[in-house]
């Protein structure tokens, strides 16, 4: 059945608007006359674009979802091609057409989705279980059971994404205005640590799913009751580094705003417990996410906000360093100079950190920075001495971050590009690019991507097929990123 131009489309929709339809009888019309499938008949009958949508999902209010108009393409080709709509998204689609899920989906749909899908559409069961509903007796927003997921039934980090920043978002509204429970806190401290550690040699996102399922576990516990003050203190303390952990995964799966606001969740937890090495790694994480979203003095400013309050462990270093950073960014010179020399300064009384691992800044973490801003700010040949320097390091210290040792690689392959030997380049560069694609963090393709620019942009190596092969293989690397991947 021919679908119809659409110029005919839009006739019968604004004739049968006219008269008063619906957008359920109009889209019921589409399907007729043009043979649309249902969640872009739905579409067309609100006269939306596919960017339109995308755009009201994430204004729904979670302030965390990342859909895409590429997003809307796929789910509404699915099952002939694109990608399957969880139920999250079809619940979330239903919202905004103001329909039910089960409008959405049609024969070929129902034939091609799990059982489980199947199942929860006809009302008979659910693949995602969210907690059930609290009695009325309990606080509003109070989390009586466990968040859970079926990780079968999610096709991308975002509806991942989506279910744990709700979460944490629930939590911040209801923690100004509830008590909080007591709890025997040697686990949730171990398990926050053994977190951060985890984090910088395993999958992100299965860390990430396990950060998730045991902040909600703190939030619950911190609903559930009274406590003693400084059981108190110490709930919240960790509730703030969790969901600042989150807020960086985040980032570096490519979702800056949910990192924004599992990061103003990490704040409320700072301020609650006036705990200032919290806030400072608060504010590191910030920085980063402004930093990533271009806005470099927003940057600065959050850093230098932070160094003021870092009380302990390497928080002011990692603070220091991303001050650095950030003026590099706009070709600040000499305040980028000035910052990593602040960082050097506060390497020499920085003591333990609480948590360690992601949040903590060690001498190689120290050097990748450096590194990279002496190379931004035209100190190729002092930028390769550092990537030497960290990476000699980082051989004896087999618990440095791959991600850190991967952004240390690529910008040393820059640096090598601008010297003008595309042989040191390739070399330094190829651990990196035999990353599994679990590990392509976002950052890390960001990064790749101005290599490959660079690589083009050079006259000089247009006709060297060791360059297109290289270009090849970053192009590889930066379509199968960690944000495409789930177990």
């Amino acid at each position: 059945m021919r679908t119809g131009t659409k110029a005919q489309r839009d006739h019968v929709r604004q004739t049968l608007a006219g008269f008063g339809a619906t957008p359920a009888a109009i889209a019921a019309e589409l399907q007729r006359r043009f043979g649309l499938r249902p969640r872009d008949a739905f579409r067309q009958a609100h006269g939306w674009t596919q960017d339109a949508v995308a755009e009201r999902l994430n204004g729904m209010g979670n302030g965390s979802a990342t859909f895409t108009g590429v997003r809307i393409s796929d789910y509404e080709r699915w099952p002939f091609g694109g990608r399957r709509p969880t139920l999250a998204a079809l619940n979330a689609l239903a919202q905004v057409f103001g329909t039910e899920p089960s409008s959405l989906v049609d024969l070929d749909d129902l034939t091609a989705m799990p059982e489980a899908d199947r199942a929860a559409l006809s009302g008979r069961a659910a693949a995602m279980m969210p907690a059930p509903p609290v009695a009325s007796s309990a606080p509003p927003g109070a989390m009586a059971e466990p968040l859970r997921w079926d990780l079968g039934a999610l096709q991308d980090e975002t509806e991942l994404v989506i279910a744990v920043a709700e979460r944490t978002a629930g939590f911040g509204t209801w923690a100004q205005a509830s008590n909080v429970g007591p709890f025997t806190l040697d686990d949730v401290a171990s398990s926050t640590r053994r977190i951060a550690v985890d984090y910088l040699t395993e999958p992100p996102v299965v860390v990430y799913a396990r950060a998730g399922l045991l902040a909600d576990r703190v939030f619950r516990l911190l609903q559930t009751g009274r406590q003693n003050p400084d059981q108190s203190r110490e709930l919240y303390t960790w509730a703030g580094y969790l969901c600042t952990l989150l807020a960086w995964m985040a980032g570096d799966l490519g979702h800056p705003a949910a990192a924004e606001s599992q990061a103003r969740i990490a704040w409320m937890c700072a301020e609650t417990v006036r705990d200032n090495t919290l806030r400072a790694w608060v504010l590191s994480t910030i920085s980063k996410t402004h930093l990533w979203e271009r806005r470099f003095e927003d940057a600065a400013n959050a850093a230098v906000r932070g160094y003021g309050h870092a009380a302990e462990g390497s928080a002011a270093v990692m603070l220091a360093c991303q001050e650095a950073d950030a003026w590099a960014e706009i070709g600040a010179v000499e305040p980028a100079r000035a910052a990593l020399q602040r960082a050097e300064e506060a390497r020499q009384q920085a003591s333990r950190d609480q948590v360690g691992g992601l949040l903590a800044c060690g001498t190689v973490r120290q050097h990748n920075y450096a590194g990279s801003v002496l190379l931004r700010i035209g100190e190729a040949a002092n930028a390769i001495e550092h990537a030497e320097h960290a990476l000699t390091e980082a051989a004896a210290a087999p618990s440095v971050a791959y991600g850190t040792l991967a952004q240390i690689r690529i910008w040393a392959a820059a640096a090598h590009l601008k010297a003008g030997s595309l042989d040191g380049a390739v070399s330094v560069l190829s651990p990196v690019l035999a990353l599994p694609p679990e590990q392509r963090l976002d950052p890390l393709v960001h990064r790749l991507r101005g290599v490959g620019r660079n690589i083009a942009g050079n006259p000089s190596l247009r006709a060297s097929i060791e360059a297109r092969n290289v270009q090849a293989a970053i192009t590889e690397f930066c379509a199968t990123g960690a944000a495409r991947q789930l177990p």
